[in-house]
């Protein structure tokens, strides 16, 4: 017990409080710092094995093996057949429509395992009547003022619920090619895909594409870094180029296209080109590792 004063003194790093008529020391409040989380590398995606029209006449088979982590599912609009349903969704919004997945491919008709919402929620506490657990994963679809409005799918498995880990998704699914399968292992990053789905998003990856301080697009065919001030030049109406402004060194610029003309030419977009030179330009092409990824956001692989 500590000796009643006329005034409170702070003692070290310790705080005093009034009990009664006693003064009792405490720890002071510790304010535990905010962990950023740590979204997994890009590069570490994998693409899953999706077979079509096996075991059941419509719908994919996924193959997930033993992984645990995070499926990832993009279900594009079919290319050969015209559905109604994809065209009455792109009118009515819908948050949520009847995709289907079931750990076990021999019996469709038992209520399935895996639920997809709008919304997520991280447990598998719900038990139905033949002991299966149900898992909450989550379904947003891109913008629906793009034509080619996609649904993405995500949920989290933190272990194989079947034998050999392959899987039935089906639902409005007509075609081979049109569900394609991601993942990534020993991670929870649900809620994180879902806020990149869109029309400028990255669904399924966590980021963009960064190569050096420019993203990589799709069409892109390279780029070129500045070494020494350079010209930019622009082509007008009659086909002449002219001074644009001088570029500053360590300026990098997508190339869409190759001019022969001249030493050779980068087109950079909007009618604007770079002319080669070795001295002054560096012109680098994007690796096959890169452009995989790229590949994956828009669907294509």
């Amino acid at each position: 017990m500590l000796k009643k004063v006329g005034k409170l003194a702070a003692v070290g790093a310790l705080s005093l409080s009034l009990v009664g008529t006693s003064y009792i020391m405490h720890e002071p409040s510790k304010v535990e710092a905010a962990v950023k989380k740590v979204l997994p590398d890009n590069h570490k995606i994998q693409e899953l094995e999706v077979e079509w029209g096996k075991t059941h006449p419509q719908g994919a088979i996924i193959h997930v093996g033993d992984k645990k982590g995070t499926l990832l599912i993009r279900v594009d609009q079919p290319k050969t057949e015209w559905n109604i349903e994809w065209v009455n969704w792109a009118i009515s919004k819908p948050t949520v429509v009847s995709f289907q997945m079931h750990d076990k491919l021999s019996n469709q008709s038992q209520i399935i395992p895996f639920y997809f919402d709008s919304k997520y929620v991280n447990n598998g506490g719900k038990r139905w009547a033949n002991d299966q657990t149900l898992r909450y994963g989550m379904m947003k679809f891109s913008d629906f003022a793009n034509p080619k409005y996609f649904a993405a799918l995500a949920i989290y498995l933190p272990q194989k619920y079947n034998q050999n880990g392959t899987y039935w998704f089906g639902g409005p699914v007509q075609e081979e090619g049109q569900v394609k399968a991601y993942f990534f292992e020993d991670v929870d990053v649900v809620e994180d895909a879902m806020k990149r789905v869109g029309n400028s998003g990255t669904f399924p990856l966590m980021n963009k594409v960064m190569w050096g301080k420019t993203e990589l697009w799709k069409g892109q065919l390279g780029k070129v870094t500045i070494k020494q001030p350079t010209t930019l030049w622009k082509r007008s109406d009659d086909g002449q180029l002219k001074k644009e402004r001088i570029l500053k060194v360590g300026d990098e610029y997508r190339v869409y296209r190759y001019y022969d003309e001249k030493n050779g030419l980068y087109g950079v977009g909007g009618g604007m080109v770079i002319e080669r030179d070795s001295l002054s330009v560096l012109y680098e092409t994007p690796s096959k590792r890169n452009l995989r990824l790229v590949k994956i956001i828009h669907g294509e692989m």
